[in-house]
């Protein structure tokens, strides 16, 4: 869901409940209709104006906006206000820069009831409170230039859907699992929950399960007490946990970590204790787990290759990231979002011709997104035009487009239907295979069983 500023300030206004946003030093931007009405105020007298000198001549106190500004942290606190005999229940948050450093603050209030004394109804105040903060860090999101090459970008229905599963994930704290092939963006979205999620001022640590020798992985992850092991560091070490404390630990790639390393995986989630090597006492974790593979956990599970609780564990809220050939209508952004990107960094002004363009939709990009950036970025480079030509695309691109032009010419050709389908089927098949490592994933690519595939491979002699 997008929104432009000024329907969340709609929204904001349309709540009878008052808000009030002030920038990093705290002078007023912003004020909702019901804050200038418990204030007594005018919009045109408040803006513009610092809370220090308002909370000075008594218009209310303490300043919300003051305090979070002098603690830098999110408060709440009960807030007198001038003419009013009655209190108000004030929380103040902050929304950061690109920098981590304090944007505004944002402060909502509501007048104290015996209703609103209960937890349940202050946590529907919260939770519609952290609703509204989100959207603004989605605004903030946007408008970030360092976040541009890790924009979520689709406009098929499907997809926007994905993305507003992603934005409801961000408001809990539960573990997530993203699936998905090799390429299809599952860090991207990992990286996208954890910064509108309420630990977005926190660090976001990504750790690849597989890239890890197994004999350090236990040592990288939570560290190790001062003289371990033969070879530990004299000084000790920082496991990731700890560097990821109060934030998002991402674990690409679960279903290459051994059994015996999943145990303390398990622990971690469960219980949020884990076991730096050499220690003696149970150290606590304020981490949030995503975790993100290519593999069918399912299947390792039936196999004895996965723990069945770990799986369950990881999979309290999921997420299937789609391959590129599942969202063909994206391609053509994607495409232009890469040269927006590799024209900005390589100070070019380069296009592709209507062949070229055509060349790389067509193609079904089994590497998915990351094999689009990189072969955007490598004709960008190689071309030596400012327009570039199909013939300057990779081989197996080109390759993939045969088929179709094939096929005209064929259908010209005075060739019975079974002899020309026979053709066609013959090429396609070809086709799949050049662009698969294995028949299991060209069967995967052509939409057919591994084994149909196989006596299609030999019908047309193709077994070498």
């Amino acid at each position: 869901m997008e929104m432009a500023n000024e329907d969340v300030f709609r929204i904001l206004d349309a709540v009878h409940d008052g808000f009030y946003i002030t920038d990093a030093n705290g002078t007023t931007v912003w004020v909702s209709k019901t804050s200038c009405e418990m204030l007594n105020k005018t919009r045109e007298e408040l803006i513009g104006r610092n809370v220090w000198d308002l909370e000075k001549e008594g218009l209310f106190s303490p300043s919300v906006n003051r305090l979070v500004l002098q603690k830098k942290e999110n408060i709440s606190v009960i807030q007198t206000i001038k003419g009013h005999h009655q209190k108000w229940l004030v929380s103040g948050y902050i929304v950061e820069d690109e920098s981590g450093g304090i944007k505004w603050v944002i402060t909502h209030g509501r007048s104290i009831t015996q209703d609103l004394l209960s937890t349940t109804q202050h946590a529907e105040v919260e939770s519609i409170l952290n609703r509204y903060v989100q959207e603004l860090r989605h605004l903030q999101l946007k408008k970030e230039k360092k976040e541009k090459t890790h924009q979520l970008i689709g406009d098929t229905p499907a997809f926007k859907k994905l993305i507003e599963q992603a934005e409801k994930i961000a408001l809990s704290d539960a573990s997530v699992l993203l699936t998905g092939e090799t390429g299809s963006g599952k860090n991207v979205f990992a990286s996208y929950i954890h910064k509108l999620s309420e630990r977005h001022g926190g660090s976001f640590i990504q750790v690849n399960c597989g890239a890890i020798p197994e004999s350090l992985f236990e040592s990288e992850l939570f560290g190790y007490k001062k003289g371990a092991f033969t070879g530990a560091s004299g000084k000790g070490k920082i496991g990731l946990v700890k560097v990821a404390e109060g934030g998002t630990l991402f674990l690409d790639e679960i279903g290459e970590l051994p059994l015996h390393l999943q145990v303390k995986i398990l622990q971690l989630i469960q219980d949020k204790t884990y076991l730096p090597i050499g220690e003696v006492y149970l150290h606590s974790a304020d981490v949030r787990i995503i975790a993100a593979t290519n593999r069918n956990l399912l299947e390792l599970v039936e196999k004895n290759q996965f723990r069945a609780d770990l799986f369950y564990r990881l999979n309290v809220l999921s997420m299937n990231i789609p391959a590129l050939r599942e969202r063909p209508d994206d391609i053509f952004r994607l495409i232009q979002h890469y040269m927006d990107i590799y024209n900005e960094k390589y100070k070019t002004n380069k296009t592709l011709s209507r062949e070229a363009l055509t060349a790389l939709q067509a193609y079904s990009w089994p590497g998915n997104i990351r094999e689009l950036a990189n072969t955007v970025e490598r004709i960008m480079i190689m071309s030596d035009q400012d327009q570039i030509e199909r013939e300057e695309l990779p081989e197996s691109i080109q390759a993939s487009n045969k088929l179709s032009s094939f096929i005209q010419p064929a259908a010209k050709q005075n060739l019975p239907l079974r002899e020309y389908l026979d053709e066609v089927e013959k090429e396609f098949i070809l086709h799949k295979l050049k662009q698969a490592k294995t028949t299991r994933e060209a069967a995967k690519l052509a939409g057919i069983p591994q084994s149909t595939l196989m006596r299609k491979i030999q019908k047309h002699g193709l077994n070498k």
